[in-house]
């Protein structure tokens, strides 16, 4: 069994893995625009080849502008057959021809998702290969249902304030988080350092300077802040916190509120975020705001370093 990357020649070949010509079609086309935009590289497509035939098949992602840290966007083995033998391979394999130094690999299954099919395997192979569960997260998605904007909250941009006053905002809205994969960051690295990789990964994504708002009160006192983007998916939800002080008061509902109406200005016709399944005023500020569930996430990391 030979892993390689593919050659841009062999598109054609690599998204032929189902017989449905319409499905292998659509990723195609989402292939050549990942490609032109950027998130992936024909370096970063591989196969498992055995006797000239693609057996198995793997893409990783990432963020234009960001180092050592990728998602597995495609994987695909014969989840009827010898799926561990071929996955385990394939990614093991891959890996150091991906990235040279340390790099975070990580993996998601969506449920449901016609791209997490036969989930149980896909577990195996993921944990076979080093993979480690971080969090579950439930997905909403705002499709032009109603909002409100605040009136009890004064917003001011990234460009009113400037970088250090929102990333020290940032790490304020952090303490005690209900969100699993950020308690273990901030475990690892600490409050202040915490806030600055989040601020730095969230500016690889598209924004305006101008969408990134913190939220004063009447009284003049920081409530919390909320950073509206778009990636290669659409509009998004990037970030929102209230600070401890205020918690309990319904603020969230004002923010996610004003990060819709933002997003909903540009021209999104719909938003996504996501939140930890245990942040429990999240959920009830998703669902109040008239996102609706459409699928739960769980996520799994690597820490991958060459040997």
């Amino acid at each position: 069994m030979i892993i390689r990357p593919i050659c841009p020649e062999e598109l054609d070949l690599f998204t032929a893995f189902t017989d449905q010509p319409e499905r292998n079609e659509r990723f195609r086309a989402y292939l050549t625009q990942m490609w032109d935009e950027g998130y992936i590289r024909p370096g970063w497509c591989f196969v498992a080849e055995v006797a000239g035939a693609f057996i198995g098949r793997i893409v990783y992602w990432t963020l234009p502008s960001v180092e050592n840290l990728f998602e597995v966007d495609f994987l695909e083995v014969p989840w009827d057959a010898n799926y561990l033998e071929v996955g385990t391979k394939l990614l093991r394999s891959s890996l150091p021809l991906l990235q040279q130094g340390h790099t975070v690999i990580q993996y998601v299954i969506d449920t449901p998702s016609p791209m997490s099919t036969f989930a149980d395997q896909r577990l195996e192979v993921i944990e076979q290969s080093g993979f480690e569960f971080t969090r579950e997260t439930r997905r909403f998605e705002w499709l032009q249902a109603e909002i409100i904007p605040s009136q009890r909250l004064v917003f001011r941009s990234l460009d009113d304030v400037g970088e250090d006053v929102f990333v020290d905002a940032m790490m304020r809205v952090s303490e005690n988080t209900l969100d699993g994969l950020l308690e273990q960051q901030i475990e690892t690295v600490g409050l202040a350092q915490s806030a600055i990789e989040q601020f730095q990964l969230l500016q690889a994504f598209k924004y305006k300077s101008t969408w990134w708002q913190l939220a004063y009160n009447l009284s003049d006192a920081l409530v919390g802040l909320i950073m509206p983007a778009e990636n290669d998916g659409g509009a998004i939800i990037g970030y929102i916190g209230v600070i401890p002080e205020y918690r309990g008061q319904g603020y969230v509902h004002d923010l996610l509120a004003q990060g819709t109406v933002t997003l909903k200005a540009a021209g999104a016709r719909r938003i996504r975020g996501d939140t930890d399944v245990n942040n429990a005023p999240m959920v009830s500020a998703f669902q109040k705001a008239g996102y609706h569930q459409f699928a739960s996430r769980r996520e799994y990391r690597l820490n991958y370093t060459p040997e």
